[in-house]
Protein backbone atom coordinates (compact mmCIF):
# COMPACT_ATOMS: atom_id res chain seq x y z
CA UNK A 1 0.00 0.00 0.00
CA UNK A 2 1.23 3.35 -1.05
CA UNK A 3 2.01 6.03 1.49
CA UNK A 4 -1.19 8.35 2.41
CA UNK A 5 -1.79 11.30 0.37
CA UNK A 6 -0.21 13.94 1.33
CA UNK A 7 -3.36 16.27 1.62
CA UNK A 8 -4.60 14.14 4.60
CA UNK A 9 -5.36 16.38 7.63
CA UNK A 10 -7.38 14.04 9.74
CA UNK A 11 -5.71 12.11 12.27
CA UNK A 12 -7.57 8.95 12.07
CA UNK A 13 -7.10 8.67 8.05
CA UNK A 14 -3.50 9.40 8.75
CA UNK A 15 -2.94 6.78 11.34
CA UNK A 16 -4.90 4.21 9.79
CA UNK A 17 -3.45 4.94 6.08
CA UNK A 18 -0.04 4.80 7.56
CA UNK A 19 -0.64 1.89 9.68
CA UNK A 20 -1.42 -0.05 6.17
CA UNK A 21 1.66 1.97 4.52
CA UNK A 22 3.76 -0.01 7.14
CA UNK A 23 2.09 -3.00 7.21
CA UNK A 24 2.57 -3.06 3.83
CA UNK A 25 6.54 -2.32 3.86
CA UNK A 26 6.64 -5.03 6.49
CA UNK A 27 5.07 -7.85 3.61
CA UNK A 28 7.59 -6.41 1.42
CA UNK A 29 10.94 -6.37 3.08
CA UNK A 30 10.12 -10.31 3.40
CA UNK A 31 9.28 -10.90 -0.09
CA UNK A 32 12.53 -11.97 -1.56
CA UNK A 33 13.80 -12.64 1.70
CA UNK A 34 16.15 -15.42 0.99
CA UNK A 35 15.69 -17.13 4.04
CA UNK A 36 13.42 -15.80 6.39
CA UNK A 37 13.55 -18.81 8.66
CA UNK A 38 17.30 -18.31 9.32
CA UNK A 39 18.79 -15.12 11.26
CA UNK A 40 21.16 -12.66 9.70
CA UNK A 41 22.08 -10.92 13.10
CA UNK A 42 23.87 -11.32 16.44
CA UNK A 43 21.09 -11.30 18.49
CA UNK A 44 19.47 -14.16 16.70
CA UNK A 45 16.00 -13.44 15.65
CA UNK A 46 14.53 -14.43 12.33
CA UNK A 47 12.88 -12.49 9.96
CA UNK A 48 9.89 -14.79 10.31
CA UNK A 49 9.96 -14.61 13.89
CA UNK A 50 9.96 -10.83 13.65
CA UNK A 51 6.35 -11.27 11.22
CA UNK A 52 5.05 -13.45 14.00
CA UNK A 53 5.90 -10.83 16.94
CA UNK A 54 4.27 -7.90 14.62
CA UNK A 55 1.51 -10.31 14.66
CA UNK A 56 1.49 -10.64 18.30
CA UNK A 57 1.51 -7.21 18.95
CA UNK A 58 -1.42 -6.18 16.80
CA UNK A 59 -3.50 -8.39 18.73
CA UNK A 60 -1.93 -7.55 22.39
CA UNK A 61 -2.21 -4.08 21.73
CA UNK A 62 -5.63 -3.75 19.72
CA UNK A 63 -7.36 -6.58 20.44
CA UNK A 64 -6.73 -7.63 24.37
CA UNK A 65 -5.37 -4.50 25.46
CA UNK A 66 -8.11 -2.08 23.52
CA UNK A 67 -10.73 -4.41 23.01
CA UNK A 68 -10.46 -6.13 25.93
CA UNK A 69 -10.87 -9.47 24.40
CA UNK A 70 -9.53 -12.70 25.89
CA UNK A 71 -6.63 -14.18 24.09
CA UNK A 72 -4.58 -17.08 24.46
CA UNK A 73 -1.23 -16.57 25.07
CA UNK A 74 -1.15 -12.54 24.26
CA UNK A 75 3.23 -12.47 23.89
CA UNK A 76 4.01 -15.47 21.79
CA UNK A 77 6.23 -18.11 22.04
CA UNK A 78 9.55 -16.74 23.95
CA UNK A 79 13.13 -18.50 24.48
CA UNK A 80 14.59 -18.36 27.86
CA UNK A 81 15.91 -14.78 26.75
CA UNK A 82 12.44 -13.66 26.11
CA UNK A 83 13.07 -13.21 22.09
CA UNK A 84 9.89 -14.57 19.81
CA UNK A 85 10.45 -17.66 18.28
CA UNK A 86 8.54 -20.14 15.81
CA UNK A 87 8.21 -23.40 14.52
CA UNK A 88 5.71 -22.39 11.63
CA UNK A 89 6.64 -21.80 7.74
CA UNK A 90 7.01 -18.38 6.68
CA UNK A 91 3.59 -18.76 5.12
CA UNK A 92 1.85 -20.12 7.97
CA UNK A 93 3.29 -17.02 10.08
CA UNK A 94 1.85 -14.47 7.22
CA UNK A 95 -1.62 -15.94 7.38
CA UNK A 96 -1.72 -15.61 11.04
CA UNK A 97 0.19 -12.19 10.46
CA UNK A 98 -2.91 -11.18 7.75
CA UNK A 99 -5.63 -12.32 10.24
CA UNK A 100 -4.35 -10.39 12.99
CA UNK A 101 -4.37 -7.06 10.88
CA UNK A 102 -7.54 -7.33 9.71
CA UNK A 103 -9.13 -8.46 13.30
CA UNK A 104 -7.26 -4.57 14.30
CA UNK A 105 -8.85 -3.18 11.47
CA UNK A 106 -12.21 -4.10 12.38
CA UNK A 107 -11.57 -3.38 15.98
CA UNK A 108 -10.24 0.09 15.17
CA UNK A 109 -13.01 0.94 12.39
CA UNK A 110 -15.41 0.46 15.76
CA UNK A 111 -13.95 3.16 17.96
CA UNK A 112 -12.89 6.95 18.49
CA UNK A 113 -9.29 7.97 18.59
CA UNK A 114 -10.50 9.17 22.25
CA UNK A 115 -11.48 6.17 23.55
CA UNK A 116 -9.86 4.49 26.51
CA UNK A 117 -8.45 0.68 26.12
CA UNK A 118 -10.12 -1.79 28.13
CA UNK A 119 -9.35 -2.51 31.88
CA UNK A 120 -9.06 -6.38 30.62
CA UNK A 121 -5.10 -6.59 28.96
CA UNK A 122 -2.48 -5.05 30.39
CA UNK A 123 -4.63 -1.81 32.21
CA UNK A 124 -5.83 -2.91 35.24
CA UNK A 125 -6.48 -0.10 37.89
CA UNK A 126 -4.31 1.54 39.11
CA UNK A 127 -3.16 1.90 35.86
CA UNK A 128 -4.67 4.74 33.55
CA UNK A 129 -5.41 2.98 30.03
CA UNK A 130 -4.18 4.72 26.96
CA UNK A 131 -6.55 6.08 24.32
CA UNK A 132 -6.97 4.37 20.96
CA UNK A 133 -4.93 7.53 19.28
CA UNK A 134 -2.40 7.13 21.42
CA UNK A 135 -2.29 2.95 21.09
CA UNK A 136 -2.19 3.38 17.38
CA UNK A 137 0.44 6.06 17.03
CA UNK A 138 2.15 3.35 19.42
CA UNK A 139 1.48 0.59 17.08
CA UNK A 140 2.71 2.54 13.86
CA UNK A 141 6.33 3.53 16.55
CA UNK A 142 6.61 -0.18 16.59
CA UNK A 143 6.04 -0.79 12.55
CA UNK A 144 8.77 1.84 11.65
CA UNK A 145 11.23 0.37 13.84
CA UNK A 146 10.59 -2.81 12.91
CA UNK A 147 10.94 -1.97 9.33
CA UNK A 148 14.22 -1.01 9.49
CA UNK A 149 15.42 -3.96 11.16
CA UNK A 150 14.37 -6.37 8.43
CA UNK A 151 16.03 -3.53 6.06
CA UNK A 152 19.07 -4.20 7.57
CA UNK A 153 18.61 -8.02 8.03
CA UNK A 154 17.59 -8.34 4.43
CA UNK A 155 20.81 -6.80 3.60
CA UNK A 156 22.86 -8.98 5.22
CA UNK A 157 21.18 -11.65 4.18
CA UNK A 158 22.41 -11.16 0.63
CA UNK A 159 18.70 -9.61 -0.55
CA UNK A 160 17.75 -7.12 -2.89
CA UNK A 161 17.77 -3.61 -1.00
CA UNK A 162 14.28 -2.54 -0.33
CA UNK A 163 13.45 0.30 -2.43
CA UNK A 164 11.42 3.13 -0.74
Amino acid sequence: MAEPSRQLSDPRELLEGYLDHYRGEILRALDGFPEPEVSQVPSGWTPVAMLKHLAYMERRWFVWDYAGEPVEDPQGDRDDEGRLVTSESFEQVKEFYLAQCERSRQVVAEGRLSDRASRIGRFAPPKEPPTLGWIMFHVLEEYMRHAGHLDIARELAGGPQAAR
